[in-house]
């Protein structure tokens, strides 16, 4: 029995393990999802762009190592190519060195054939004089004047044979040295040529190796940028699906922010600002509206009028619902915060006051002014562009008032949204309290504006 509990426990295990996966991962698979599921993807979406983030930033931190590994490499480059040059210059110069000793070769050649020409006619000479003896000259009828004489220049002869053939010697071993060197520049040039076509080589493997290591960094930063940009359209497409408005009708971030910006230009007020507030107002987890309150107008309270709604905003409340049509026993309004103030009775995603909105003892209040703004006879505080163009206006008021004593953004976007919720003419401490501690509502909403801000950025790429 116990084995079969434990083998269906794992088997039910099993069958959630696929759901767990998915909702674990950061996918645009979206469909059909429940909003904590989406909450978890979004949370998985946050943590892996995060991880890529931090891989962006490992990569770029590499790239300025590889940036001086290029440096190094084009160094090795620029010596590569000066040692080219300088084998250029030597190869040129022993080329020169070659040409001298082939052209001085070829002189002692010529001088040795000349050389050897006379050794032939002296030793002819020579031959013809040793072998005429004293009695054939007597014989022949010669002057022994002349034969003497003749014989005076065989020695002559001799002595010239001797140096001629000295010299011829002298000649050869000076050839034979000339080409020995001949030999060895002829191979030294070789080898310069040799020497030069590797480090040619080598240059080019540098250049090779550098656009290889600029080309993986390159393709390393964009893909982990495409990675993280993917990431942030599916945390943005989440976002969208989280945000929603009054009724249950889903209204995206994207067309929150369109409907704010129709009268951006108009009115004046940071679409993030306007919508950090909305957020502020009656949004749950992120869904705007989805805490227009909890309450009706004549709920029972524990105040001075004995119900949610005071009675000087009660006439208020009962013309805007006689003239929308609307049922003020089962329309809700927000519930007292008695920390705060004895009274509620907000209405809509903006919660605005009965009075605020439209006052009808002197026909004053917002209503008039998002009337002449959008065109609009009768624009209502349920109604999402009407709510959100009145909550431009009266943040409109509120920053011009602000800036009387603030200047920085942070604080002027406090003191607006601390006049938002406590009242335009509130000032001195009672306004420092809704702007300053780290929960105030005036903090909230500046630190959320300034993350929608970051938010429309990524929309408007």
């Amino acid at each position: 029995m116990i084995r079969h509990l434990i083998a269906g426990f794992l088997l039910f295990l099993f069958a959630l393990a696929p759901n767990a996966a998915r909702a674990a991962e950061c996918t645009s698979d979206i469909d059909g999802m429940s909003d904590a599921e989406l909450e978890v993807v979004l949370d998985a979406c946050n943590a892996e762009i995060a991880a890529e983030n931090e891989k962006l930033a490992e990569t770029q931190r590499e790239a300025t190592s590889i940036e001086a590994g290029i440096a190094a490499i084009d160094y090795e480059i620029r010596l590569a190519q000066l040692e080219i040059k300088r084998r250029n210059v030597e190869i040129a110069r022993l080329g020169d060195e070659i040409d001298l000793r082939e052209s001085t070769i070829e002189d002692l050649e010529a001088k040795k054939d000349r050389m050897q020409s006379s050794l032939a006619e002296l030793i002819r000479k020579s031959n013809e004089l040793s072998s005429f003896s004293i009695v054939e000259a007597v014989l022949s009828g010669e002057q022994l004047s002349d034969f003497f004489q003749n014989v005076d220049d065989f020695e002559v002869v001799k002595v010239e044979l001797q140096s001629q053939l000295e010299e011829v010697r002298l000649i050869s071993q000076m050839t034979s040295e000339e080409k020995d060197a001949l030999e060895v520049d002829q191979e030294e040039e070789r080898l310069a040529r040799y020497q030069r076509e590797k480090e040619k080589a080598q240059e080019e493997n540098y250049k090779a190796e550098r656009q290889r290591v600029l080309d993986v960094t390159r393709d390393q930063e964009k893909s982990y940028q495409q990675v993280i940009a993917e990431k942030e359209r599916v945390k943005n497409q989440i976002r969208n699906r989280l945000f929603r408005t009054v009724g249950g009708a889903e209204l995206t971030f994207g067309e929150a922010l369109q409907l704010v910006r129709q009268t951006e230009d108009r009115v004046g007020v940071n679409p993030a600002l306007i919508l950090a507030v909305l957020t502020q107002e009656s949004s749950v987890d992120g869904k705007i509206g989805a805490n227009i309150g909890k309450c009706t107008y004549n709920q029972s309270a524990n105040n001075a009028a004995g119900t949610v709604m005071s009675n000087s905003q009660k006439p208020a409340f009962l013309a805007i619902m006689n003239e929308l049509g609307l049922d003020p026993d089962t329309t809700p309004v927000s519930c007292p915060i008695y920390v705060d103030g004895a009274h509620g009775g907000a209405m809509g995603p903006s919660q605005f006051m009965p009075n605020t909105w439209w006052d009808p003892a002197s026909e004053t209040g917002y209503k008039k002014r998002v009337s002449k703004v959008l065109g609009k006879p009768n624009p209502s505080p349920f109604e999402p562009l009407d709510a959100f163009t009145g909550t431009a206006l009266y943040l409109s008021d509120a920053l011009a008032l602000c800036k009387t004593g603030f200047y920085n953004t942070k604080e002027l976007r406090q003191c607006t949204a601390a006049k938002y919720y406590s009242g335009l003419r509130n000032k001195g401490q009672r306004l420092y309290k809704h702007m300053y501690p780290l929960y105030s509502y005036g903090n909230q909403v500046a630190l959320r504006a300034a993350k929608f801000e970051e938010d429309i950025r990524i929309l408007d790429l």
